[in-house]
């Protein structure tokens, strides 16, 4: 699959996802957390990990993390769509340590009783709370283990190479970054880092930590952990206050102060993606 992106829209989000699609199509990417399509009606077509396949209706999309997956609808389609976060699959994390669910899970007639969880979690997902949503996730994630046989995770070099890359960034996201330290730490050439990067990411190096360090500001704000925009800014990496605001602007065209009372005022949602721009 070519022109791959690490879509870390869901990974920098601690939000769980449940929302209906028609004629669902969108292009190659991958992230950590777990994604699950109900076929409702009609048909779609997916490229999951390079292996074409065509889901019908009651039949489930089952992507793995960290799996390449890309979707296409070629007539009719009509999903649900859950991502699941990591943080709620703690229980499930030695399950899904070497083994998988089948990209494709197609018993029509089992799969039903998932869907009818799917659509309780959809009729009443703006009153659901995480732990709610927690406790559907547990029941669909049983019921899958339990009727269809786990598979090996099948290695993968360059994507491997990718997850290790971006799993680091997200570890030592306040810390100094640079190609040139990823380099020395993986002991690759830094000029094929940095193309390795391009090619899954879909940004260069830069663009892709201003982006996810803004993203962490963000929450570190609207979570009420800090409200000094100083101490956010280097809570977030940045080595100024003059950088983030100048990469602040950059991004939203107006500054911290601005942005969040703007937001605040207009009942805004904060845990969108932001979007790196180049």
């Amino acid at each position: 699959m070519a022109n791959i992106y690490y879509e870390d829209r869901w990974d920098l989000s601690e939000n769980f996802l449940v929302s209906e699609n028609v004629n669902n199509v969108f292009p190659p990417h991958f992230h950590r957390n777990l994604e699950l399509h109900y076929v409702r009606s009609g048909m779609m077509q997916a490229n999951i990990d390079g292996t074409a396949v065509e889901y019908r209706q009651d039949e489930i999309v089952f992507v793995p993390s960290y799996y390449a997956h890309s979707f296409s609808t070629p007539e009719h389609s009509d999903v649900i769509i859950i991502i699941i976060p990591e943080e709620l699959m703690s229980d499930f994390s030695d399950t899904f340590k070497n083994k998988t669910l089948p990209c494709k899970l197609g018993d029509r007639e089992y799969n039903r009783l998932i869907l009818h969880q799917l659509e309780t979690m959809l009729a009443n997902r703006s009153i659901c709370s995480k732990l709610i949503n927690k406790g559907y996730v547990y029941i669909i994630l049983g019921m899958l283990i339990k009727h269809y046989e786990l598979i090996g995770i099948k290695p993968r070099s360059e994507t491997s190479l990718a997850i290790k890359l971006l799993s680091y960034i997200d570890n030592h996201l306040t810390e100094n970054l640079s190609l040139e330290i990823l380099a020395e730490k993986f002991n690759y050439n830094k000029y094929y880092i940095s193309k390795l990067f391009h090619s899954y990411v879909g940004s260069n190096f830069k663009t892709y930590i201003n982006g996810i360090r803004l993203q962490h500001a963000i929450n570190l704000y609207t979570r009420g952990k800090l409200k000094n925009i100083g101490e956010v800014a280097f809570h977030s990496g940045f080595n100024s206050i003059a950088s983030f605001y100048r990469c602040f602007k950059n991004q939203f065209h107006q500054n911290p102060k601005s942005f969040f009372l703007s937001n605040n005022e207009n009942n805004m949602d904060y845990n969108r993606y932001i979007y790196p721009t180049e």
